[in-house]
């Protein structure tokens, strides 16, 4: 009998193991790489590439039915109405495949090898809204929720005036786009179907675009709903009509919420790991400057720092905002640097289109191409790869060297990360860690630094950064 239960045990295992290619807080300590509108084909033939880079998650794009261009075209934005990497944004209907992306079926075979492959797969979704043009919304998903009238809330008349207004915010369109009653118990038990058919084939988490734009159990109600519940019901906390979100335990489930004027960050990262917006701007502003000031750097500038989900820039800031598509590729690899280093926060990183550097959509690659290869910078790789290795480290402290251009992470007495933003020339580098006497190659641009009596010591080249462990 004891040999059977052992068996048995052995089993569950296994099984465990097809469905998640990692747990949730392997992919919390891990590296997420956000194959921002590349086709389920070509991420399932970079896949080899995506692990030897360091990264233990992949982000999708919306997976889901969508609008399509008039002429059907791919590129990312063009003056006419063809293409637009927004369409997928902008839901038709709630099942797997959209002409951007792929078919279910390729989808399904591109987890399939992800988790053979040991790669955890985040797929973007978008229960807030559907796509402006109504006439193109599914009449399967229509008649699922009790028709038109009730696919959205009663606020939806108007677009959101004031966004410290927790029911506007919530209830009102955001951006021109229809509000859907995520409440609606109909509306909630067809979109149950489809996240669990997406868990089904092998999904290992969620990013919840405009999570703050639904309403949290407390928030205002909008009239046609009688109670704020989605977030209970697809965070594995409650059933909807019985049916349950599958191995929500095992779920990496995080959501956008970009704060600002009663966002309510605070609430949400209670539930989930959140955004940190704010982060993101002030690292963008620090690289911009070459200004790695500690002081600005170190605080999270977030209610909830033990669960966020940090970057250097997002689809947002580069491709709706353009905040950040000026930064060079160098820029990008110093923020990259700093959040990867850090303890605290899973980084994830967006993969540009391919073409010239600090330029919005340099035109050399469509959607469902790979963007450019930056995700496989030696940098990149280096502190992806340090990253793994500092799992168990706590961040010991960031410090400054002789000027604000220099950055210093150190994990524990196991690891250091060192950035050096200045543009004129090496620096000069003296740093207690209780490493072994001897001589350290580092794993990004090999550099030699020596290590004597617990003091590395050595010159971190201009523009470059250093991975010692």
């Amino acid at each position: 009998m004891k040999k059977s239960r052992v068996m048995v045990t052995g089993l569950l295992m296994l099984v465990s193991s097809v469905l998640f290619a990692q747990t949730r807080q392997e992919i919390k300590d891990g590296a997420i790489l956000h194959c921002w509108c590349w086709s389920f084909k070509t991420i399932e033939k970079n896949l080899e590439a995506i692990k030897a880079a360091g990264f233990t998650s992949l982000q999708t794009s919306p997976v889901n039915t969508c609008v399509v261009g008039d002429y059907g075209e791919l590129n990312f934005m063009s003056n006419d109405t063809t293409g637009k990497w927004y369409y997928h944004y902008q839901p038709t209907d709630w099942k797997i495949g959209n002409y951007q992306l792929g078919t279910s079926e390729e989808f399904k075979s591109m987890c399939k090898k992800a988790d053979e492959l040991g790669i955890a797969v985040i797929v973007d979704v978008l229960p807030n809204h559907t796509t402006p043009r109504i006439k193109a919304i599914s009449q399967d998903l229509i008649d699922a929720v009790g028709g038109m009238d009730k696919l959205f809330h009663k606020n939806n008349d108007h677009g959101i005036r004031d966004y410290a207004n927790r029911l506007e915010c919530t209830t009102a369109q955001m951006g021109g786009l229809p509000d859907v009653n995520t409440e609606n118990p109909l509306f909630q038990a067809y979109y149950m179907n489809y996240v669990n058919e997406l868990i089904d084939s092998g999904v290992d988490g969620f990013r919840y675009d405009t999570a703050k734009h639904i309403g949290l159990p407390d928030d205002p109600k909008d009239p046609y709903s009688k109670k704020n519940n989605f977030w209970p019901i697809f965070t594995g906390k409650e059933d909807i009509n019985g049916v349950m979100l599958h191995n929500a335990e095992n779920l990496f489930i995080y959501g956008e919420v970009l704060q600002g004027a009663n966002a309510r960050e605070d609430a949400y990262g209670k539930m989930f790991p959140v955004t940190a917006s704010v982060y993101g701007d002030n690292l963008r502003m620090a690289v911009r400057l070459g200004r790695l000031n500690v002081k600005a750097l170190e605080k999270w500038n977030h209610p909830t720092p033990d669960n966020l989900v940090t970057w250097v820039e997002s689809h947002d800031t580069y491709a709706n905002q353009g905040a950040s598509a000026k930064l060079t590729n160098w820029q990008l690899r110093a923020g990259w640097a700093v959040i990867g280093a850090r303890s605290k926060g899973t980084p994830l990183f967006f993969n540009r289109p391919k073409g010239p550097e600090a330029t919005q959509f340099p035109g050399v690659s469509k959607i469902g191409d790979m963007g450019n290869n930056e995700f496989m910078h030696p940098e990149v790789v280096a502190i992806n790869n340090f990253r793994k290795a500092m799992v168990d480290e706590k961040e010991e402290e960031m410090f400054n060297g002789e000027t604000t251009s220099t950055m210093f992470i150190k994990r524990g007495e196991k690891g250091l990360v060192m950035i050096n933003a200045n543009t004129s020339g090496a620096e000069k580098v003296c740093v207690k860690i209780g490493l072994p006497d001897g001589t350290y190659i580092d794993h990004a641009n090999g550099v030699k630094f020596k290590v004597q009596d617990g003091v590395l010591t050595g010159r971190l080249p201009k523009q470059k950064i250093c991975v010692i462990y």
